[in-house]
């Protein structure tokens, strides 16, 4: 049979867990009034909780949290509520103390360290995001969809309209067309039809080669995005960056020239026999093409690559170009002189440097012509009909860079 429990037995139980009765006891099983000698509030647990589970305070154990305690959690946490405690797990309206906005936190999250979701930059108010895009130089178009997905924008600058990230309020990144990271199909087109380029298939990417026709050669070539934007758009053959084999070959013949092994580049000697004298002779393409004689052997002038020779610099004020070339230093009569053919044409000498032999000083003007086209990325900006004396493909203009910088370049390759 069951032991009936008598009020002392009780409340030695409930004194034995911190527990001290304020009301009169009834049985085991109603709720009796006492007060937590833990945390000194008032709670009522039934004497058969207390038995089984022990220490019964519903605030002591989590459970329940005094209004005036999570009030006084929230505000030393940083924010202000804006509505009664609605319970430790459901989302309570807060203001945040130092952005000022709204948010609506549980105490439990907030008891276990964790802040305003925008301090924390765990979220973006879609007003801080619009004004971010505006300064980024963007209209934008439709609500914010959040950090990371698509957003449709129009650049203020050049009023295109294209889906660009949010990402963070951090983030800096531009219009993708004005900063050149892709371009309009019909911007690109005009841009084609300036350098003499016909489209013969549809634009895929600022990557892919687009197959197009030079106007001027008739020769097909595939130039990118990428080149364009950089000053290498211009047909490879017109530039003399390609060199089409058979007219290179009929060209030598007329030079009475004949190639003993394939086109082995424009900046290559090619290994060829003089008709006239019948010696050996390694012109390079690039200097035939500029008007340099084939054969050094019979020729009474022009240049000759194993007397000794200078690199030059020279400047035309009115053209805005810049030059760079070679010539011997042997020669005595001034209209076998290739700078005196550049002087009485309005250039001025920068500066020349001497070397040992002419092929020495024609190959730092190899380095310094690469340079200039493919590091820095400057075509040439003359043609033969200003400059009838040769020369012209290796101009660039002057308002690109300075007569130093590509000087000081020069002296770089020819310490190596």
């Amino acid at each position: 049979m069951a032991t009936r429990i008598d009020e002392k037995s009780a409340k030695a139980l409930f004194l034995s867990n911190d527990l001290k009765p304020l009301a009169p006891w009834v049985n085991t099983t109603t709720p009796w009034q006492s007060k937590c000698l833990r945390c000194g509030k008032t709670v009522s647990p039934t004497y058969n909780k207390v038995r089984l589970r022990g220490h019964q305070c519903k605030f002591c154990s989590s459970h329940n949290v005094d209004e005036n305690e999570a009030i006084k959690q929230m505000k030393s946490a940083g924010f202000v509520p804006l509505i009664p405690y609605p319970g430790s797990n459901s989302p309570w309206k807060m203001q945040c103390k130092k952005c000022k906005k709204e948010v609506s936190p549980t105490y439990s999250n907030v008891k276990k360290g964790i802040g305003c979701k925008f301090c924390s930059k765990r979220a973006v108010d879609p007003i801080d995001a619009v004004n971010a895009m505006k300064d980024r130089g963007f209209k934008v178009l439709e609500d914010f969809p959040g950090a990371v997905q698509p957003w449709k924008v129009e650049c203020l600058k050049c009023e295109r309209t294209f889906k660009t990230t949010f990402h963070s309020l951090k983030t800096t990144k531009r219009c993708i067309y004005c900063a050149n990271r892709k371009v309009d199909e019909e911007d690109l087109l005009l841009i084609l039809k300036d350098l003499n380029l016909k489209p013969l298939e549809p634009y895929k990417s600022a990557k892919n080669p687009w197959k197009c026709l030079c106007l001027k050669c008739k020769h097909q070539v595939q130039p990118t995005w990428n080149r364009i934007k950089q000053g290498r758009g211009q047909c490879a053959y017109c530039a003399q960056r390609r060199v089409y084999e058979p007219d290179a070959i009929k060209f030598m013949q007329k030079l009475n020239l004949k190639p003993l092994v394939p086109f082995p580049g424009s900046n290559k000697p090619w290994l060829s026999t003089c008709l006239t004298c019948g010696k050996e002779a390694k012109p390079r393409w690039s200097d035939l093409n500029r008007g340099q004689g084939g054969c050094s052997n019979c020729a009474d002038f022009g240049l000759n690559y194993r007397e000794p020779g200078y690199l030059y610099l020279i400047h035309h004020e009115k053209m805005n170009a810049h030059k760079v070339g070679i010539a011997n230093l042997y020669k005595a009569r001034k209209t076998d002189d290739r700078m005196y053919n550049h002087e009485k044409r309005g250039w001025t000498l920068y500066k020349k440097m001497s070397f040992d032999t002419l092929e020495m000083a024609s190959k730092v003007e190899t380095e310094v012509l690469k340079w200039l086209r493919l590091e820095v990325g400057l075509p040439f900006c003359l043609d033969s009909k200003q400059m009838p004396q040769g020369g012209w493909t290796e101009t660039v203009s002057s308002e690109e860079i300075e007569l130093k910088d590509i000087w000081n370049k020069v002296e770089d390759l020819a310490k190596k």
